[in-house]
């Protein structure tokens, strides 16, 4: 599908004195702005070496060649889907890493589709269990962990209930005899003394790992209580923050009842331990530290559902922004905006024909068809766009250029044809650093461009993962930590004032982090997957609904006995801190609802941004005495 353009094209007169008096100004004007045009155009085109122009066209080239069963499968598969079945890549070589594989073979891959009994019960692949269960075999859209020979990918997406199919996205945590300083900073040292400790309320951590050994040691040395409870096969593989995250709950409301599950296993393990920490274990609170890459920006994916489950049933959800940099420290990663063209004609033409546009970056006084890594992306550059999922019918393309513009260093391309998510990425090579690299390795200085292969302008998100972007905006937080049901955490220094400790009083003494993910989250689709503007998907028209994210600011830095988080730095830490003053204020007053319980804790914060309710700290920081105070004088109501 072409893109149309307004041009200057002044109405017939029917006087002829007009056409005479106007028409060496309307020339004049004409002449002008066709000038302007033809240099913003040259100007874009020159910032892309020919070399560069022409190795994009034959990645377009290469996806023209794609097949059915291959327009659901991510370039990358697509690329080791036929070095497994001996196709010879040509000049996509370059681009291949052989995939890892298990001590079997097979490659894990995230399948995107529908359970069915046909799909779980094909010789095609095997299917991991999800939270210590067989994956139930229904037909409510979901993502599915896989295992499959290289050679079968091509069988496996052909199968009519897989929509997409795509390599695990990267996920992490957000890191950056002792109590933690929030316990003085977020004033819960003058609540729990006073007998309001969290008793009779059960809060649930989400994160990395627990591991037996490290659960034991901080029960015996007393910085988690006998009681806690690692739901059966769920303690993970990690560095022990989710024990970690239990100690300063435990710390803030050292009379609730703690219980840990992981989130690292995969995004629909994940939202199956949310959902079991409230129905099974009657968790009142959860809490979690974890972004997966992939979740959908403009909607809820499947974490974001589940956190919608839990709380229509009564919980309250607590999440870390993440810690992805924001706009007004300077550390801005993201780039949030409408697609633009840069320069009014293609840039790169493809196989058949089809006109392939380049954002513009910039101004259109002065359009840049790129955007410039500032650090290097260790995680990679994910770019997301406001079509709904599975039924993204624009086809975007994400591609990764050298410091000069001359080559291609990496790219996403992945068919966008009505069933799939609005997702592309360039991950990392792990070859990288080695005597024969291959695939993408990052550096300061590449160049990020997004190109429209086919369709129409949408809202885009670009996000490096706590790398730094020329041309930054706000917007870091997204997905389920950007929920409109997440209580989403920004972070703030325990001894941000260098006075040691003492509560938060807020304003220029106690600013969030550098590294904590700014706001707001602008989104375009209801939980069901309708629009909520139908026809409006775009920034500047105003579509969609803007939620305030973050929602408030608490503690970081702080001490803990687990290994490696001494000190405990990151919005990590922020939300167990959170946690900890709603099961205070939940003790308190065990008839409050979650509803009342997140309005109590916005409505007794402490200011420390910009003034009022802001992108960066949200309401500001909590504090347990006054959010306490409210909820007892609730009692009598």
């Amino acid at each position: 599908m072409r893109l149309a353009f307004p041009r200057v094209n002044p109405r017939r007169s029917a006087s002829r004195s007009m056409l005479l008096g106007c028409g060496l100004l309307l020339a004049a004007a004409g002449s002008l702005l066709a000038q302007a045009q033809n240099q913003a155009q040259t100007q874009a085109q020159n910032q892309i070496a020919p070399s560069a122009l022409r190795e994009m066209q034959a990645i377009y080239a290469f996806k023209a060649t794609f097949t059915p069963a291959e327009q659901k499968m991510s370039s990358t598969l697509v690329l080791a889907s036929r070095a497994a079945s001996g196709r010879p890549l040509g000049a996509m070589a370059r681009f291949y890493t052989a995939p890892a594989r298990d001590a079997q073979g097979l490659l894990a891959v995230d399948v995107l589709g529908f359970a069915s009994a046909a799909l779980l019960q094909s010789d095609v692949a095997s299917f991991d269990a999800v939270a210590g269960q067989p994956p139930p075999a229904n037909y409510r859209r979901t993502h599915l962990r896989a295992r499959v020979r290289p050679a079968d990918l091509a069988r496996l997406a052909a199968l009519p209930d897989v929509t997409s199919l795509r390599e695990p996205a990267p996920r992490r945590t957000n890191v950056g005899s002792i109590t933690s300083q929030g316990y003085v900073a977020e004033g819960a040292n003058k609540v729990v003394p006073a007998g309001i400790n969290g008793s009779g309320v059960k809060v649930g951590v989400l994160s990395d790992s627990a591991s037996a050994a490290r659960v034991a040691a901080l029960i015996a040395s007393g910085d988690l209580p006998a009681n806690t409870v690692v739901l059966p096969g769920q303690a993970g593989n990690g560095e022990d923050e989710g024990a970690a995250m239990m100690e300063i709950v435990h710390d803030m409301a050292p009379g609730a009842q703690l219980y840990f599950a992981t989130a690292f296993t995969s995004e629909a393990s994940f939202a199956a331990n949310i959902e079991a920490l409230r129905f099974t274990y009657g968790c009142d609170i959860i809490v979690d530290d974890i972004s997966y890459f992939d979740e959908s920006v403009f909607e809820d994916g499947l974490i974001a559902q589940a956190v919608n489950a839990v709380t229509a049933n009564g919980a309250l959800y607590f999440s870390s922004a993440a810690n992805s940099g924001n706009l007004d420290s300077g550390t801005s990663g993201t780039w949030e905006g409408d697609f633009t063209p840069a320069g009014t004609n293609p840039l790169v033409t493809a196989l058949e024909g089809t006109p392939v546009l380049l954002n513009n970056f910039s101004t259109a006084a002065s359009p840049q068809s790129y955007d410039t890594l500032t650090s290097s992306p260790t995680s990679g550059v994910y770019l997301h766009w406001s079509d709904a999922n599975a039924a993204s019918s624009n086809d975007y393309d994400l591609f990764i250029l050298d410091s000069t513009g001359t080559v291609v260093k990496g790219f996403g391309a992945n068919s966008q044809t009505g069933t799939q998510d609005p997702f592309e990425f360039v991950q990392p090579s792990s070859t990288c650093g080695t005597t024969t690299p291959t695939g993408y390795c990052p550096a300061a200085g590449d160049r990020v461009l997004v190109a429209l292969y086919n369709g129409v302008p949408r809202a885009l998100h670009v996000d490096t993962e706590r790398a730094t972007l020329a041309f930054g905006t706000s917007g870091a937080t997204f997905g389920h930590n950007a929920g409109a049901n997440t209580f989403s955490m920004a972070a703030t220094y325990w001894n941000a004032a260098h006075t040691g400790a003492r509560i938060f009083t807020g304003g220029a003494a106690d600013p969030v982090e550098t590294f904590s993910s700014d706001g707001p989250r602008k989104i375009f689709y209801n939980p069901d997957g309708s629009a909520i503007t139908p026809g409006n998907y775009l920034f500047t028209t105003n579509g969609g609904t803007t939620l305030q994210k973050p929602d408030a600011t608490g503690a970081d830095g702080v001490s803990t006995a687990t290994p490696g988080f001494l000190p405990f730095f990151g919005t990590s830490a922020a939300g167990p801190h959170a946690a900890g003053i709603a099961a205070l204020i939940k003790s308190a007053n065990p008839a409050l609802t979650n509803t009342q319980i997140r309005t109590i804790l916005t409505s007794t914060t402490v200011d420390n941004m910009a003034p009022g309710v802001d992108r960066d700290s949200g309401y500001g920081l909590l504090l347990a005495p006054p959010a306490v105070a409210l909820a007892q004088s609730l009692l009598s109501h």
